[in-house]
C-alpha cells in the first residue's frame, strides 16, 4: 500500500515536470509561428518553474521570444495586424519588455558559464546585441527629454549590458551619454571620471580627449595634456573632420608647451593634401592664431571662405583675426605715457584699431547671416560698435548708425540671455 502511493506521487511529479518542459517546447513553437502572447506566457511559467529555470535553453527561448515581441512592437514592424492586435493586451511597455530579455538572456549565459557550455551563447549575444540598440533608443529619448538624473543608471545598465554582448559601439556611447548627462548636471568630477575611462576604452569621441586635455593644462600637467591629444589623434584617425580636429588642438598645445618645431611638422602634415579642403584650412588658420602669424591666418581663412562660402567657422575666425587685432593696438595705445611726444603713435595706433574693428563686421555680420542666434557673433560686434561709437573722426551719420546697430545687437542678446 505505502509502495503504491510513492509510485502515485512519483508520476505526479514526474506529469509536473513533463508538464513544464512541454511549456519551453510550446512556447518556442508559439514563437516560430507568430503566436507571441501565447509564447511569453508559456516561457513565464517555464522561467518560474523550479527545474526549467534552472535550464539555459530556457532563458535562451525566453530572450529570443521577448526581443520578437519588442521588435513586433516597433513602429516599423512587418509583423501582421493579427499579431500587433494581441500584443495590445500587454500590460509591459516595449522597453520593459526589452529590458526582461536582455535579463533573460544574461541568466542563459549565466548558467551556460555554469555548466562550461556554449551551445546558447552564440545566438544569445547577437539577438543582445539587438535589444541593446533597443535600449540605447528608449534611454536616448529620456536623455532627450532632459531627464539626466533619470538616464544616468539606465546609460549604466545599458554599457554594462552591451559589454556582455560584445557590442562595443554600444557600451561606449552609453558611457559617453552617461558623462553628458553628468556634464548637463554640473558634476564635472563624475563627467571626467567616466571619460578617462573612455578614453582607456579608446572611444573615437574627440570630446572625451579634449576635455582630459583641457582639464591637465588647467593643472599645468604638459606632458599628461599632449598625451591626451596624442591619443586623440590616433583615434580618431579614421574620421577626417575629427582628425583634423584632433590635429590642430595637438598643435595649438606643442605652441602652448614651447614646441613650435612639433606643431609646425603637423600644420605641414594638415596641409598636405588639405590645401583645397575648407575645413583643414579653418584648422590651420586657428593654429596660426595661436603661434601670432595672424598674416597666415587671414590667408587660410580667406581662402577656405572662398572655397566653401557657407563656412561659418571661417567668417567667425577671419572676424576674429581683426577683432583681435584691433584689442592689441588698441592695447598698445593705451600703454603709451601721457605725453604730447608720443601723441602720434598713440593716434596711429587708435586709427589701427578703428580700422580693424570696422573689418571684423562684415565677418561678424555674415556669422549671423548664416546662424542669426550665435551669441558670440553678437557679443563681439555689440564690442565692435560700442567701440567705433567713440571713432573721433567718424562723421555724425556713421556714428548714428553704429549706435543703432549697437542697439540691435545689444537687444538680441538680451533676448538670448532669457
Amino acid at each position: 500500500m505505502k509502495k503504491s502511493l510513492l509510485f502515485v506521487v512519483l508520476l505526479g511529479v514526474a506529469s509536473l515536470v513533463s508538464a513544464q518542459t512541454m511549456k519551453v517546447q510550446s512556447a518556442y513553437s508559439d514563437m516560430k509561428n507568430g503566436r507571441l502572447l501565447n509564447a511569453k506566457q508559456n516561457i513565464d511559467d517555464a522561467c518560474k518553474d523550479e527545474k526549467t529555470s534552472r535550464e539555459s535553453k530556457t532563458w535562451n527561448y525566453a530572450g529570443l521570444i521577448y526581443a520578437q515581441i519588442v521588435q513586433a512592437l516597433d513602429e516599423n514592424s512587418t509583423a501582421d495586424k493579427k499579431t500587433k492586435k494581441e500584443l495590445k493586451k500587454l500590460t509591459e511597455s516595449q522597453q520593459q519588455i526589452c529590458q526582461q530579455g536582455l535579463e533573460n538572456f544574461k541568466k542563459c549565459l549565466a548558467l551556460e558559464k555554469e555548466a562550461n557550455s556554449t551551445e546558447f551563447v552564440g545566438n544569445s549575444i547577437e539577438a543582445m546585441k539587438v535589444l541593446c540598440g533597443y535600449s540605447y533608443k528608449f534611454v536616448g529619448d529620456i536623455y532627450n527629454s532632459g531627464k539626466y538624473e533619470e538616464a544616468i543608471p539606465l546609460f549604466a545598465q545599458l554599457a554594462e549590458n552591451a559589454n556582455i554582448a560584445k557590442y562595443k559601439e554600444i557600451e561606449l556611447e552609453a558611457k559617453f551619454f552617461q558623462a553628458d548627462c553628468y556634464r548637463m548636471l554640473q558634476n564635472k568630477d563624475k563627467q571626467m571620471e567616466i571619460y578617462r575611462e573612455l578614453a582607456k576604452l579608446n572611444t573615437p569621441r574627440p570630446e572625451v580627449y579634449l576635455s582630459i586635455y583641457q582639464e591637465n593644462r588647467a593643472s599645468n600637467d604638459t606632458a599628461k595634456a599632449i598625451n591626451a591629444l596624442k591619443k586623440g589623434v590616433k583615434m580618431t584617425k579614421d574620421n577626417k573632420n575629427a582628425s583634423i580636429a584632433m590635429k590642430s588642438a595637438l598643435a595649438s598645445a606643442y605652441i602652448w608647451a614651447n614646441q613650435k618645431p612639433e606643431a609646425d611638422k603637423l600644420v605641414a602634415e594638415m596641409l598636405e593634401g588639405g590645401e583645397n579642403d575648407a575645413n583643414t584650412l579653418t584648422s590651420v588658420a586657428g593654429v596660426c592664431v595661436d603661434m601670432g602669424d595672424m598674416a597666415k591666418a587671414e590667408e587660410l581663412y580667406t581662402k577656405a571662405i572662398n572655397i566653401d562660402g557657407k563656412n561659418l567657422n571661417a567668417y567667425r575666425g577671419l572676424g576674429l583675426v581683426f577683432f583681435n587685432t584691433a584689442v592689441d593696438e588698441n592695447a598698445a595705445a593705451e600703454k603709451l605715457p601721457p605725453d604730447p611726444e608720443f601723441d602720434a603713435e598713440y593716434n596711429a595706433h587708435k586709427k589701427a584699431c578703428f580700422d580693424a574693428f570696422e573689418k571684423s563686421v562684415p565677418y561678424f555680420t555674415k556669422v549671423l547671416e548664416l546662424d542669426t542666434k550665435n551669441f558670440d557673433a553678437l557679443k563681439a560686434l555689440k564690442t565692435v560698435y560700442s567701440q567705433l561709437m567713440s571713432r573721433s573722426d567718424a562723421t555724425p551719420e556713421s556714428k548714428a548708425e553704429y549706435k543703432t546697430k549697437y542697439q540691435d545687437v545689444s537687444a538680441r542678446l538680451q533676448e538670448l540671455i532669457k
